[in-house]
């Protein structure tokens, strides 16, 4: 027999007023079980095409940014139906544009998957469940041609839907990459850091000898320090050895 119209089913979380919220026609069906229930609408014609599949799937996107959506299925339906104009009711879609020519050199389906996903947490609010069956649909409606297979494509949604559910369904924040002049300026200012923390060191190096318990062992008989045999001991150049006791003398005198 000729299937002839589409059959929507979507379970929500919430106690029914939605309906009247966002003004929808009154549902074919109507089940509740406790805190949920599951609403089924009749839409006239069979949705086949991409442009067909990308229109039902904007629809159920739009009952998803709209309330608590848990589940959503597509079915066929001998019965008469509505039309999807009188859905309007439901909040738009803001999407990226251009999912399909995404390129970052990477996985660009992987990636038009994951940005759509994100558009959708954003557009319904962080902490809402996203429906599988919307990403899902997405995938299949626009990369099934460009997939290595359909269990290659549904996993990347498998796995995109498990990642956001486990983070709460938030989109955390990417590191920007850093400009050309950026990263010369942070390893200029990492190499000054380096520098200044082996200056300390340095430093204290020669203090403690110099304050040391045997800092006689390295004094001339003129009472004098004995560059040369301090800058043997401690490692480093005779100029490098005379600023630091230098700045030892000049910090010494100015807490006198």
């Amino acid at each position: 027999m000729y299937q002839k119209n589409t059959k929507i089913s979507i379970t929500i979380d919430g106690d029914g007023s939605e309906i009247f919220d966002y003004s929808l026609p009154h549902p074919h069906s109507y089940t509740r079980n406790g805190d949920i229930y599951t609403i089924e609408y009749i839409i006239n014609g069979f949705f086949y095409t991409q442009k067909g599949i990308a229109y039902l799937n904007d629809i159920l996107a739009r009952f998803t940014l709209s309330m608590k959506v848990l589940s959503t299925k597509v079915t066929s339906s001998e019965d008469d139906g509505i039309e999807l104009s009188y859905f309007q009711g439901l909040k738009s879609v803001v999407r990226h544009k251009n999912y399909e020519s995404v390129d970052i050199g990477q996985d660009n389906i992987f990636w038009a998957i994951k940005l759509y996903t994100e558009d959708l947490i954003r557009e319904s609010g962080e902490g809402n469940l996203i429906a599988y069956s919307l990403i899902e649909s997405f995938a299949f409606t626009r990369f099934i041609d460009r997939a290595k297979d359909r269990s290659t494509l549904k996993s990347k949604c498998r796995d995109t839907w498990k990642w956001y559910e486990e983070r709460g369904w938030t989109i955390p924040t990417r590191k920007r990459k850093l400009t050309d002049e950026e990263v010369k300026m942070t390893r200029s200012e990492n190499a000054k850091r380096v520098a200044e923390q082996k200056a300390d060191k340095n430093y204290k190096t020669v203090v403690n000898l110099l304050t040391g318990l045997f800092n006689d062992e390295y004094k001339k008989k003129n009472g004098k320090w004995h560059i040369g045999k301090i800058a043997s001991a401690v490692g480093m150049t005779e100029k490098t050895v005379s600023k630091y006791i230098k700045e030892y003398d000049n910090e010494t005198a100015t807490t006198k």
